[in-house]
């Protein structure tokens, strides 16, 4: 591909809202899927190795949510299991952490990061903040 092409479909990733599709990103820039889906991984992955070593300073805001993991209850109540107790959990619930750095009276940008852990309560979630 042409620098031109590549400085493209960054561009055209880069404003897309909702992120952007291979197959979408292949129509606009008039090249095979496959390119495409090249282009953007290598361009995710790019951005990724660099928001995994940024740092946060000053004041941070954490926020939490729980991902997977549901089984669905049985519908008679003496058939149902505590689902609470280590014993019948099964483990897939992910925690999805947001770190968000407050900068004073609007200054500068606020930094997000995003880190999937097993649990709040993890070293990993003690190390992503």
């Amino acid at each position: 591909m042409s620098f031109q092409d590549i400085l493209a479909g960054l561009w055209f990733s880069v404003n897309s809202v909702k992120g952007k599709s291979a197959l979408q990103l292949s129509r606009e820039l008039g090249c095979q899927y496959k390119t495409a889906w090249v282009l953007l991984m290598k361009m995710r992955e790019a951005i990724s190795t660099r928001r995994f070593r940024m740092m946060l300073e000053g004041e941070i805001h954490i926020d939490g949510k729980y991902a997977g993991g549901h089984i669905k209850p049985e519908n008679r109540k003496e058939d149902r299991v505590d689902r609470r107790r280590a014993e019948n959990q099964n483990f897939k619930r992910l925690t999805i952490l947001t770190l968000m750095e407050k900068t004073p009276f609007g200054r500068g940008r606020e930094q997000t990061l995003t880190r999937v852990v097993r649990s709040e309560d993890s070293n990993e979630a003690v190390n992503a903040a």
